[in-house]
Order: structure tokens, then sequence, then C-alpha cells
């Protein structure tokens, strides 16, 4: 975002945090309090911004402590906060103007990593606009694997699952599937950074088809397998997904081709998904073919890998404005940042709680229900946050 972005000043948005903070016991000695100032920037691009409703939350990152607070009148919060590191969000619901025009719409922000410590401390919180339109979603992603009854990892059976959460029938011909470059438990300096605009990847897959070959009905759902197969005759513990929808081009030591499933087309090869849920992924529609994506999305970034070792990466860049969702993975013990940007998912979901976790084998990550229609279509959570909108370590829906 753009520094020369309007602070709302006519909100009255430099927010003083109070500290309400109360010791469980009569007898325990004092928590350290902070004063802390929190200063809202406005989207860019918008005027006479004015917020109708909104909620601060404040998670304390070591401890989990959660910390909530509702806008008054005046715009200003008061919540219990004492010395620690944060990650900082809102969600509120505004009116603005653009362009001459009146709208309504919903805002969010997110800072992670905010310490907050001594006696004052003043950070600024950068809000998004933000659009809960309704299309296809990543219901599940099973990235994690499986085991052998003798205990050695078995990675063919991965899946992902894409849903229609809209009442209209959609077409899944041009659905590209991409896995991030950048790591969440790695946080680095890349430059040219271009989070903000766009999804870096090198990693990308396609769905084939005209336009109207391939149609999904409201409330359905199209499974892209690793490898269509059954794999239960390779590993007892594994699944049949030899009724997938769609399968990956492998690589060749990896790639077991079901001749009646349709291959998808391999824009970068190859996407194999990281057992341990170290990456991202995207769902997304190109504007333009293959051939004009790869010359026109090109993007080459470097960083410091330690020890003044510059290392330069050819990758691709997928515009934000393409993407039709977006989730973040990772682990507890490892996290360091999600690497979209906020605008497309704030949060991220998990299956094992620390490196190389054992348990995690033979789960997925499973977007909630929010609701069921009178004709009984379930829509599923969709608001950008993928802590709150997936359940973690979840049953595998495709599993016998």
């Amino acid at each position: 975002m753009s520094n020369t972005r309007t602070i709302l000043k006519s909100l009255g948005l430099a927010l003083t945090v109070g500290l309400v903070f109360q010791a469980c016991k009569k007898d325990a000695p004092s928590i350290e309090r902070t004063a802390v100032t929190v200063t809202l920037t406005n989207p860019e691009g918008i005027e006479d911004v004015t917020i109708r409703v909104a909620t601060l939350t404040l998670t304390e990152i070591n401890s989990g402590e959660v910390l909530t607070s509702t806008a008054h009148e005046n715009g200003q919060f008061a919540v219990s906060a004492p010395a620690g590191s944060y990650a900082i969000t809102l969600s509120g619901d505004i009116s603005y103007s653009r362009d001459g025009l009146d709208f309504e719409g919903e805002v969010r922000g997110v800072l992670d990593g905010a310490v907050i410590s001594g006696p004052e401390k003043t950070v600024t919180l950068d809000l998004f606009l933000y659009n809960n339109k309704t299309g296809f979603v990543l219901s599940e992603i099973y990235f994690t694997g499986s085991l052998t009854p003798e205990g050695k990892t078995y990675n063919g059976d991965k899946y992902f699952v894409v849903y229609n959460n809209s009442a209209e029938v959609l077409y899944a011909d041009g659905l590209v599937f991409a896995e991030s470059d950048f790591l969440t438990t790695e946080k680095r300096e890349y430059t040219p950074s271009v989070m903000t605009s766009a999804f870096t990847t090198a990693t990308i897959v396609m769905i084939p088809g005209d336009g109207d070959d391939y149609p999904v009905q409201p409330g359905e759902s199209v499974v892209v397998a690793n490898n269509a197969i059954d794999h239960r005759e390779f590993n007892p513990n594994s699944i049949d997904l030899s009724g997938a929808d769609f399968e990956l081009q492998m690589l060749p030591n990896l790639n077991v081709d079901n001749p009646q499933v349709t291959d998808l087309i391999n824009v970068s090869p190859y996407l194999t998904m990281h057992n341990r849920g170290f990456k991202s992924y995207v769902l997304a529609k190109f504007e333009g073919d293959v051939e004009a994506f790869q010359a026109q999305q090109a993007y080459e970034y470097s960083y410091d890998r330690g020890a003044g070792s510059i290392r330069t990466v050819a990758s691709y860049q997928i515009p934000n404005e393409w993407i039709v969702d977006a989730v973040n993975l990772s682990v507890e013990s490892e996290f360091q940042w999600i690497v979209t940007d906020p605008s497309l998912d704030m949060g991220w979901t998990y299956c094992g709680k620390v490196n190389s976790d054992d348990n995690r084998y033979g789960k997925s990550v499973r977007r909630k229900v929010a609701s069921t229609t009178d004709g009984g279509q379930q829509i599923l959570q969709d608001t950008n946050n993928s802590t709150e909108d997936f359940e973690p370590e979840a049953a595998l829906s495709l599993a016998n």
C-alpha cells in the first residue's frame, strides 16, 4: 500500500489501547503494561471512509491469549494488552466513496509480530477492502500423504477438492492451481517484492477445456488427484482415487497415469505438494492463454542466503486479482509469515503441530460449513482467513 494513503483522521482512529488487565491471583506480581496507539490507514483509492462497526483483535503469539474490542462511536478501542508479541487483526463494515459514488463494504487489517512493551507503543494497521464473493473454493487439501503398514511414507495419494460455493453452474475449465515459491516457515526479504499485488510461484498446473467442457453444479465438487488410482493396492492404509475427476502429470518417476482420468496441463511443472505444509496454494483463472501468461508474468527475484551470498530465482507472478481462492499452510512450531497478501488470506491452517509431526499423515485441512440452504446445499465458510475457515488435521473426505 502507498505511503500517500489518507489516514482516517476524520474518524479519530488513532486508537489508544488502554490496559485493564487483572491478575488471576490477588498476590500475583503486577503485569507489565503498555499504552498502545494503533493508527489505521485507508485502503488505496477510496475516500470519505466511515467505519460503521469493527472488531480489533490482539492475539499474544506465545501464550495464545486473545484480546478483543469492538469500536465505540468515537472510533476508539479499549482492550487489555500485557507486554508481548502480538498478531493484530481488524474486521469491520464501512461506508466510503470512490469516483464520486457511495459504497458500503467490508474491511480487514492484519499485522503479525507486533512487539508491545515499555510504557508506550505506536503501531500502524493497514486496512484493505474485503470481497466475500462466492464461487469456486478450495474445500479440502490433502498434502500430508500416508504411512504404509511398515511405517514408510507414501506420497502418491494426495489431492485437492474444489467446491462450487455459488448458486450457479460454474465451469472448471481453465482453473489454475499453484504452489508458493516461498515457505511460510522461512521469512526472507525478496527483491523486488510483489506480494501486495501478486502470488509468486514456479509450480503451476491448469485444468484443460474450452470454457464449457467441465460444468460443476452448485454444491458439487471436482477432485484433482496426484495419481488417480486405487492406492490401496500399494498401501493398505491409503485410499481409492481412481474416481477422481482430474490428475496431475507428475515427475516421470512418480507418475502413474490413469488413461480414464483427464490430465492437468503443466504450465510450469511439477506440482508435488509439500508434505509438511510449509507452502501455500492458490486457485486462479488466467486472463489470456498459457503462452501469454508465460511471456507477460515472468518474475525474477533475489534474496540474501546469508554471508552476503545473493541468489536470483526465475519464477512467475499471478496477479492477485486473478486469484479465486488462497490457502496458507504452515506448522505451529515453525510458522513465520503468510506468503499471500492478506486480502487473499489473512490466516493459515495446518496438519501437524511441530516439524515432521508423524500425527499429520492421513489427514487434511477441510473448509468448515457455514450454513445450509433451504434446498440442502452446504455453503462453505470463506472469510479469507484460513485460521477461521478450515478444520485442521481433519479426516479425509475421500477415505473409504
